[in-house]
């Protein structure tokens, strides 16, 4: 029984020693590089602090990064990667929830770390440099990890303006591991092209399926995403078989046509991701790549990575909206209706996961793990987790699930779950702003700001909320209201501020 992921790179560097796990840009590492490596940097962090205790990462798109975040793992404590790219404000909140005693990053980020508002230690990889590994330390640690300590903690969006940070476990981590690389069969000849940053959940998939596989991951530069040519001569470069995208990285390829001047020439498996994909950009890419297998995935951070698939097992119509499918092995899938009862074929519902791939919770916030990780309704004989995603669904005459909207205000948008709640959080900090509320017009993938108070350039609306949210955060339309429009109890009417985005 597996208790511990790194169990998978310690098996895998026996088989696949001088295979390369990881490539960036510039170098490449093997399995054995890395499991040599992690081991060395986690004798160093052991002692460093208490075991069980979060351990801050910098994170970069370089083979670095997975390095370290395994050395946490063998130090006995858990990592919370952290982008140097956020705003300053974003990672403030972040590192005031988490209060670490400790801050790794490759020497080359030491300097920018200095500049963050943190009281505890930094830790560069050149102050372990010459560390040796003590196996017996090492040991003695292990023996201490059970499957469900924390593995990592991923921060993303709150609604009441401070991000969530959501625990994951090791189990949570072998589970999906081991449910997708069965699902669809993935092996040594696999080399993942990955798309997201590695703070980020989708990331996982790139970073720790080649533990268990024997698979390759190739580091995209976030660079060539704006460059599509390059993107995809960089993809037939690295002979890139697999890639696990957000929606996004894959209509914008389709949407400037870059099919019509290269292909990529070894793909063979297409994972798709953190929002609806329009069928007429997935038809682009069925049919310029035929051979290929294109998957739905459907899952919030909570549930690891994701937590249904669908397979698409034909050439879509423009017209057709996708399912989100079945539930990975050892995964249920519960539709509640408003009145508590389990909903009925073709009734909507809000959708309810259970299995052991749900988060231990959000760090430092009981309050908000008890709204969600909840005693399931359907069960009152004992007590039994489910994870509320807030999702609408219904099941359809074949049995697949299908995505019908949101029912708060959290919303996908570009791969990322958002709370509009903390961005309308972070515009009323403005001093011109007095209230605001935030809308999102799905068909155009667009964020709207309805606010009061002064009236302000949408420049300066924009860059006063850059300094405090992600790029992925900015709205995209600022609409200035002399006062907020109101329904017959005194609420704001949602449905009039609606109306002014048609």
């Amino acid at each position: 029984m597996i208790i511990n992921v790194l169990e998978y790179l310690e098996q895998s560097q026996n088989q696949f020693s001088e295979k390369v796990l990881y490539r960036d840009e510039q170098n490449a590492v093997t399995f054995r590089d890395v499991f040599q490596t992690a081991r060395i940097w986690g004798s160093f962090l052991i002692g460093c602090t208490s075991p069980r205790k979060p351990i801050l990462v910098i994170t970069d798109k370089t083979i670095t990064t997975p390095e370290l975040f395994f050395a946490v793992l063998y130090s006995g404590c858990f990592y919370v990667p952290i982008d140097l790219e956020l705003p300053k404000y974003r990672l403030k909140l972040i590192l005031d929830t988490v209060q670490a005693d400790i801050m790794i990053t490759a020497e080359e980020h030491r300097q920018e770390a200095e500049t963050l508002e943190f009281s505890g230690k930094i830790i560069s990889t050149a102050d372990m440099e010459g560390t040796q590994e003590d196996t017996e330390k090492l040991d003695a640690v292990r023996r201490q990890v059970m499957d469900v300590d924390p593995a990592y903690v991923i921060f993303t969006s709150g609604s009441t303006g401070i991000p969530k940070g959501v625990v994951e476990s090791h189990r949570q981590l072998i589970d999906y591991i081991e449910a997708f690389s069965e699902t669809f069969a993935i092996n040594e000849e696999d080399i993942f092209g990955n798309q997201s940053p590695l703070d980020y959940v989708a990331a996982l998939r790139d970073l720790y399926l080649p533990l268990k596989t024997g698979a390759s991951t190739v580091l995209i530069p976030k660079k060539y995403f704006s460059m599509p040519v390059r993107l995809f001569q960089y993809l037939n470069e690295n002979k890139v078989t697999t890639i696990c995208w957000v929606t996004g990285a894959l209509t914008l390829c389709s949407e400037l046509g870059v099919f019509e001047e290269i292909h990529p020439e070894f793909i063979n498996k297409v994972f798709f991701t953190g929002s609806v994909m329009p069928c007429k950009h997935l038809r682009v890419w069925q049919e310029n790549l035929p051979s290929a297998v294109f998957v739905n995935h459907y899952g919030p951070t909570e549930i690891t990575a994701s937590c249904t698939w669908y397979m698409v097992d034909h050439l879509v119509s423009e017209e057709e909206e996708l399912p989100i499918g079945q539930p990975f092995c050892n995964t249920r899938i519960l539709l509640i209706t408003e009145d508590g009862r389990e909903a009925a074929e073709g009734e909507t519902g809000e959708i309810y996961v259970q299995g052991t791939s749900l988060a231990l919770g959000y760090y430092r916030n009981p309050e908000k793990t008890r709204e969600v990780f909840v005693k399931n309704p359907l069960n009152p004989i004992y007590d039994e987790i489910v994870y509320r995603t807030g999702d609408i669904g219904k099941v359809d005459h074949q049995g697949n699930l299908l995505f019908c909207g949101r029912k708060d205000d959290q919303i996908k948008h570009m791969g990322h779950r958002v709370e509009l709640g903390e961005i309308q959080a972070a515009a009323v900090l403005m001093p011109e702003i007095y209230e605001a509320v935030c809308l999102y017009k799905k068909e155009k993938q667009q964020i709207w700001l309805f606010y009061t108070g002064e009236e302000t350039s949408s420049r300066d609306i924009s860059r006063f909320l850059k300094e405090r949210l992600p790029n992925f955060m900015i709205p995209r339309k600022f609409i200035y209201l002399e006062e907020m429009p109101l329904n017959f109890n005194g609420k704001i009417n949602m449905n009039e501020l609606r109306e002014k985005m048609k």
